[in-house]
């Protein structure tokens, strides 16, 4: 069966509880009768663990109480495509993306509304997290997630698709647009990444129909992440994945050359400096 973010965020879980009790994989394989490589392609979201499964492996680990009832619930929903979550779903949703960055071997952004995260600057995103109402120290805790993500910009095919009322939007002052453009233009240097702009004289183009994250993998099917206010999304359902693989295409004709780009991003560097 294949993977998806439930079973992916459920891999993570179980890793992170493994390696907080300090337990090897080899350990937890002895105690529940399963082998080191299936543990491993368990814990990389990648086979799907039966509920009676589940409760074993948890059971050897000593997780009880609310840990327990919401893993097992999350392993009743594995098999489900597409990821609809809200509420306290919403962390855990998080985790399979940062998973999903971790093993991607192509990254596609494509957004006209805020510059992505993987290419924020922390005045950038602190002002976004500020100005959303949360706390201070939620804020950093916020900032230093989103730093840490971008580390997979140093091996992944990064493609990010903007429109220039991105680059616009007064998102912090001028002080931080003008860091921001200029941190666009180093990452733009980096042989692995393709910035392109949607020049606003373009018109309609299908990128107004919503910001998407489409993420490619060497072993299983490509995802596609869409976050909102409340809920947030993974489609991994082929069809749904497909329709947003099928738009690439004419999104890339609707933007700018990449070269184009960069000078479109330099332009409102040096307006902003000024």
């Amino acid at each position: 069966m294949e993977s998806n973010a439930r079973a992916r965020t459920l891999g993570a879980e179980l890793r992170d509880l493994r390696k907080a009790r300090g337990m090897s994989i080899v350990r937890l394989g002895e105690r529940v009768g399963l082998s080191k490589s299936m543990l491993s392609r368990i814990e990389r979201g990648e086979r799907f663990l039966t509920e009676t499964e589940l409760a074993s492996v948890l059971g050897a680990m000593g997780v009880v109480g609310v840990k327990r009832r919401e893993l097992l619930a999350l392993t009743r929903d594995a098999s489900r495509s597409n990821w609809l979550a809200t509420g306290a779903d919403l962390p855990r949703q998080l985790k399979a993306l940062v998973e999903y960055e971790q093993v991607a071997t192509a990254i596609t952004d494509v957004t006209a509304l805020l510059v992505p995260g993987l290419l924020q600057v922390p005045e950038y995103t602190r002002a976004i997290m500020v100005e959303s109402g949360l706390a201070r120290a939620d804020a950093e805790a916020r900032v230093k997630v989103r730093l840490d993500r971008q580390r997979v910009l140093t091996r992944v095919h990064y493609l990010a698709i903007l429109d220039e009322s991105v680059l616009r939007r007064p998102i912090g002052g001028r002080a931080v647009l003008a860091a921001q453009a200029r941190h666009l233009l180093e990452v733009a240097d980096l042989p692995n990444v393709t910035l392109r702009v949607v020049r606003e004289e373009r018109g309609w183009y299908p990128g107004l129909f919503g910001s998407f994250a489409l993420l490619e993998f060497d072993r299983t099917a490509p995802v596609v992440h869409l976050e909102h206010l409340r809920p947030t999304v993974f489609l991994d359902k082929p069809e749904d994945v497909q329709a947003y693989m099928d738009i690439k295409p004419t999104l890339l004709a609707a933007a700018a050359s990449a070269e184009d780009s960069v000078g479109v991003i330099a332009g409102y560097a040096k307006e902003y400096e000024q």
